[in-house]
């Protein structure tokens, strides 16, 4: 497998999603807004000599693929969700690498926080 460096990046930012999500049950109940990135790499050389779709990552299956995973599902971790999107993404739509990031917005916590991010990477290898 080629270095990550080496992979061209289809990048999709700002996947919006109303999530049920937190170690507070009140968050899972009322549920909040999340953000979601997701950073997909790929040889996209086969796409592109061909202008072929079927050859590339169809990003929008992928923010659907999102939407379902952060909207419909429940975990207590924004470290578990964005893992489970990363490994969907993977089973999925079989990129090399993938990066996930999911930013909580609104922190129920007494610090002054804009917001939290988790970034989880997977790839192939082994």
């Amino acid at each position: 497998m080629a270095e990550i460096d080496d992979l061209d990046r289809i990048a999709i930012r700002g996947i919006n999603v109303l999530g049920h999500h937190g170690v507070d049950k009140a968050e899972r109940q009322v549920g909040q807004r999340l953000v979601i990135d997701v950073d997909l790499y790929q040889n996209l050389e086969p796409a592109i000599a061909n202008d072929d779709i079927r050859k590339t990552i169809n990003y929008e299956a992928v923010c659907t693929l999102v939407e379902r995973v952060a909207g419909q599902e429940e975990f207590l971790l924004l470290e578990s969700l964005a893992s489970e999107i990363a490994n969907r993404i993977l089973e999925t739509f079989k990129p090399e690498a993938v990066t996930v990031r999911v930013r909580k917005m609104n922190i129920p916590i007494s610090t002054r926080v804009g917001s939290v991010e988790v970034e989880i990477k997977r790839s192939r290898r082994g």
